[in-house]
């Protein structure tokens, strides 16, 4: 059968090509929460999406919200990035925190 919850506890790493902060969120996230095998697939989603949340927002902050296209300016690729990555995380974190027994509520 699978690992005990414990052993899941003791043995459990973020995935590998997260960035710094998403392993710590991905750490943080697992150390305060009781989580199952639906669980862990809903916070690997919940952590890329903060991870592209947070690519999309260097991107902006380095060229503008504005880009020019073909046509003339546009608002840029990265802004709908940004937002679509949001509403997963929000998501994901909804789904997530019901189904889990929280040892404290996260700010």
């Amino acid at each position: 059968m699978g690992e005990t919850k414990t052993e899941m506890k003791n043995t459990a790493k973020p995935p590998a090509d997260l960035s710094d902060a998403g392993k710590k969120l991905w750490k943080q996230i697992f150390a305060e929460i009781e989580i199952d095998a639906a669980g862990a697939l809903l916070l690997d989603t919940l952590v890329r999406s903060f991870d592209r949340m947070m690519e999309a927002r260097a991107a902006i902050a380095k060229d503008g919200c504005v880009v020019v296209g073909r046509y003339g300016p546009k608002a840029s690729p990265w802004a709908q990035i940004e937002r679509d990555a949001a509403a997963t995380l929000t998501r994901c974190w909804r789904l997530l925190v019901p189904n889990c027994k929280t040892k404290r509520i996260m700010a």
